[in-house]
């Protein structure tokens, strides 16, 4: 039978998501309690101005994602910060979450989500490039000491509350022209989504993926309709992913998936960067990485 490999688009791309999570769901069912919804959470000066924040994505197995942290920088080394990660667990343990995770680079706080009682699962060398990056996350369900930082002057003087949309937009600014001060960006991100289809012009298989804008691929997903798997055709569409995001300068491939899928990235050239025990509960999660 003749495959031919062409763009996804946006529609697609969101059935593939939904097939893919719902056959996650079917290996591991979601956490009772717990639903998809993003969080976010601000301090605001007395003229109403956002001076910090940060925006927790919650997901249905039990983990929470510190996605965004930030505070300006005439603000910062009063306990705004701690603030606002103390802000973050307390979230995240009232929408039944048992982890709470992170991403945070040398340029970064790391230091003090290790205060706050976070550990190091991954560690991503040269990613980006030039510097490292780590991946951290703390049990919620575990007694951890509160940690209250040497100057809390900020404690006295401002409150976290629930923000909005918009102001979780100037929070990704604000961590944004933090970041592009020290790491560039390169380009703008470059969509890699792709699909196989038939004759007949029907999808039978999918990849989700691009590569960002300091040359780093990241593979989202892969996805194969069942009555085609077990015939190397997930490989052969990964491959095209591999060639192309190498052809658009992207020095490695990063990705994540669960135990019951390990086995096809493994054998496509990936390796652990990480592991994140008992997520889901009874499972394991690997963080992945791929040189290219």
């Amino acid at each position: 039978m003749k495959y031919e490999i062409k763009p996804l688009t946006e529609e697609e791309e969101n059935l593939i998501e939904r097939k893919i999570n719902g056959y996650a769901d079917s290996m591991a069912p979601p956490e009772p309690r717990t639903e998809e919804e993003q969080l976010v959470f601000k301090v605001g000066d007395a003229e109403g101005n956002v001076i910090g924040g940060c925006v927790v994505n919650v997901h249905e197995w039990g983990r929470a994602v510190l996605a965004q942290l930030w505070v300006d920088g005439r603000y910062r080394r009063h306990g705004l910060g701690s603030m606002l990660i103390r802000a973050a667990e307390n979230a995240a343990r009232e929408k039944g979450c048992y982890y709470l995770c992170l991403g945070t680079a040398d340029y970064m706080a790391r230091p003090l989500y290790e205060k706050h009682g976070f550990r190091v699962f991954t560690v991503n060398r040269d990613i980006p490039m030039g510097h490292v990056s780590w991946s951290l996350s703390k049990r919620l369900d575990k007694g951890t000491p509160d940690y209250i930082p040497t100057d809390n002057t900020a404690a006295e003087r401002y409150r976290v509350s629930p923000g909005t949309k918009e102001d979780a937009e100037i929070i990704g600014e604000g961590l944004g022209a933090f970041c592009e001060e020290v790491v560039p960006d390169r380009h703008e991100y470059i969509p890699l989504g792709r699909k196989l289809v038939d004759a007949d012009g029907d999808l039978i298989a999918a990849v989700i993926g691009g590569v960002d804008e300091d040359d780093t691929a990241g593979l989202d997903g892969v996805w194969v309709e069942e009555r085609y798997r077990r015939q190397g055709l997930g490989s052969y569409l990964f491959a095209e992913f591999e060639r192309e995001a190498k052809e658009n300068g992207a020095y490695v491939i990063l990705s994540c998936c669960c135990d019951w899928v390990s086995g096809f990235f493994f054998r496509n050239g990936f390796t652990p960067r990480g592991e994140l025990p008992d997520y889901p509960k009874g499972h394991t999660a690997y963080e992945l990485e791929k040189r290219i």
